[in-house]
């Protein structure tokens, strides 16, 4: 079995250190200068991507650190994708500057890539980049200028496999297309999602996954088969009967259980998280499962965000040791 974060991580210490929330006040006040943030965002993220070498995971983000949301990359790297007001993210105590479209979108790129090849530098285990997939981006986003749904998603497609495609030899081994609107909103036809993640994934250069979070994701797991997708990640905390389907049906793909929640400060009993996953682990196979928090861990404080990750190191080698491994 194989262990992972999602994506964001507090930007606050849990002890002492950096802070990158007082760092970019400090900056908008002038108090110091852009070398100054550029040392505290490199530092977070060094003790993100350490934590996680900590807990032996396989596969780690760099905790979004730089990010003021899961839109931020995109705004930098897209032409008329501007951040606007802040509107609360589904059903979460967490805001985020939703997009508004102003005229046809075009990649510029540059700057996710350079913030990908700093953590990858930092980095002893192999980074992914969880980006926003295309249907997040239309229900979280305004548009002010297609008039056209379709014509909006095409580009939206082209944008995003461009930002994917971009990440190309920073040192990323994975691009994770985040779906909370696909589990949590209803409305998206099956065969439309199909379609659109043949185009987006379809020849990619690096590992592709899709991870659902926030709602329902059991429903989707037939419609993502035969896909260039290697993974699909699932909520088993707001959706507790995606473990049932995880565990009667071989997944064309590696499934991830989201069994770890990542919105309570509770602790997981290693135990009871072992006793759901074992069925999983026999119908998969154990190096096809993994696990990890039920989303990004941002939500939480972040001591508590830690010992969810150190958690994940506990119950892998519980898991692992049971099986003689």
């Amino acid at each position: 079995m194989k262990t992972c974060v999602l994506g964001s991580f507090p930007k606050i210490p849990a002890g002492s250190g950096a802070s990158v929330r007082s760092a970019v006040q400090r900056f908008e006040r002038g108090a110091i200068g852009p070398r100054e943030l550029s040392t505290t965002f490199r530092d977070v993220t060094a003790r993100v991507v350490n934590l996680a070498d900590a807990a032996h995971l396989d596969v780690t983000t760099d905790g979004q650190i730089r990010w003021y949301d899961l839109f931020d990359p995109l705004a930098r790297d897209i032409d008329n994708f501007r951040p606007s007001g802040l509107l609360r993210l589904f059903d979460n105590n967490f805001y985020y500057r939703h997009p508004v479209i102003t005229g046809r979108l075009q990649f510029q790129g540059g700057t996710l890539a350079a913030w990908t090849r700093e953590a990858a530098a930092l980095s002893r285990i192999p980074l992914k980049v969880a980006l926003p997939g295309p249907f997040t981006v239309l229900a979280l986003s305004e548009d002010q200028s297609y008039r056209d749904r379709a014509r909006w998603l095409a580009d939206v497609v082209d944008v995003l496999r461009l930002e994917a495609d971009s990440l190309t030899g920073t040192g990323a081994v994975e691009v994770q297309w985040d779906e909370p609107a696909l589990a949590a909103l209803p409305g998206a036809e099956r065969g439309e999602v199909r379609d659109v993640y043949a185009a987006l994934t379809g020849g990619a250069q690096l590992v592709q996954s899709i991870a659902l979070y926030w709602g329902l994701s059991a429903r989707w797991l037939g419609g993502l088969e035969g896909l260039p997708v290697a993974r699909v990640y699932v909520d088993a905390v707001s959706d507790p009967a995606v473990l049932a389907a995880l565990a009667e049906t071989v997944w064309p793909f590696e499934v991830g259980a989201g069994l770890l929640d990542a919105r309570s400060v509770r602790a997981e009993n290693p135990d009871e998280v072992l006793s759901r996953l074992e069925p999983v682990l026999r119908r998969q196979g154990a190096d096809r499962v993994w696990l990890h928090p039920s989303s990004g861990l941002e939500l939480l404080p972040p001591d508590r965000a830690e010992q969810k990750v150190l958690a994940l190191g506990a119950i892998k080698n519980l898991i692992n040791g049971q099986k003689g491994r």
